[in-house]
């Protein structure tokens, strides 16, 4: 069986990661009663305006420095809930540096985009691969997905602040109150959407940046929550060498095909 988890979790990763900013919403026994008991929470614009004014904070930001703990639940074949903590490093210089090596229980990869190519490594295996990437991060983020199947965790950060921010299909948008993250005070909202609930923190004051994510997946009837903390740091001196992939001697190139081509072809 854990081996079969093995196998499982970085693509549960990556699937949570990408989930994770996805549209839903908050508890239901938060949302107001009525006459006749809970009735469902509509939208509250104020609290999609808050969200809003998060992603376009994040996405004004020229550069930063993020590290991440998380955890998430994979369900086992027998149906049990099992947890999985990690952590994350991440360096990012818009529009086309990135730099992230993200930890966990069970496995653990880098990912080096220096504009023009993207290397994928694991630090404890002896080898790496090196794909061409698209010229913006969020572009290279989805060509990675589509054509070749590579998931980063956190990729949707990069969706704050565009058309593609998850604020569609919500049902449900509240304000859940005020919260303190690693020192830091925070508003929490709540969100819910067809199948997914999740709550974001947002840092208080002028520099309005995500502090902690929560998803909850009620299409799955262990309904597995993933949760992410994120600590920032904006800098504007992320050196060009911080996005250089160097292998170890040990360390060899492997190709990684494009989905739909097979081995060999042309």
């Amino acid at each position: 069986m854990i081996q079969t988890v093995r196998r499982l979790v970085p693509k549960l990763t990556a699937v949570a990661a990408t989930l994770l900013m996805m549209g839903a919403a908050g508890p239901t026994e938060a949302a107001p009663r009525g006459k006749d008991g809970p009735r469902p929470n509509p939208v509250d614009p104020a609290v999609v305006a808050a969200f809003d004014r998060m992603g376009a904070y994040v996405a004004g930001l020229a550069g930063f420095e993020l590290a991440t703990t998380y955890a998430f639940d994979v369900v086992a074949r027998n149906g049990q809930t099992v947890t999985v903590d990690g952590a994350g490093q991440y360096l990012v210089r818009r529009p086309d540096r990135l730099a992230a090596t993200v930890t966990n229980d069970l496995f653990a990869r880098t990912y080096v985009y220096d504009g023009k190519t993207l290397v994928i490594a694991s630090p404890s295996e002896r080898y790496y691969a090196r794909v061409p990437a698209r010229p913006t991060i969020r572009d290279m983020l989805a060509g990675a997905a589509a054509e070749h199947a590579i998931e980063i965790p956190a990729a949707d950060l990069f969706d704050l602040g565009t058309p593609n921010a998850p604020t569609k299909g919500i049902t449900s948008a509240f304000r859940v109150g005020t919260a303190t993250i690693a020192g830091e005070a925070a508003e929490h909202f709540a969100f819910r959407s067809k199948d997914r609930d999740w709550e974001v923190w947002i840092r208080a004051g002028d520099k309005p940046v995500p502090l902690r994510f929560t998803l909850i997946d009620r299409a799955q009837p262990a309904a597995p929550r993933y949760t992410v903390t994120l600590g920032w740091t904006e800098r504007t001196d992320i050196p060009d060498t911080a996005f250089v992939f160097s292998p170890r001697p040990d360390q060899t190139p492997v190709a990684i095909l494009r989905l739909g081509r097979k081995q060999g072809s042309n």
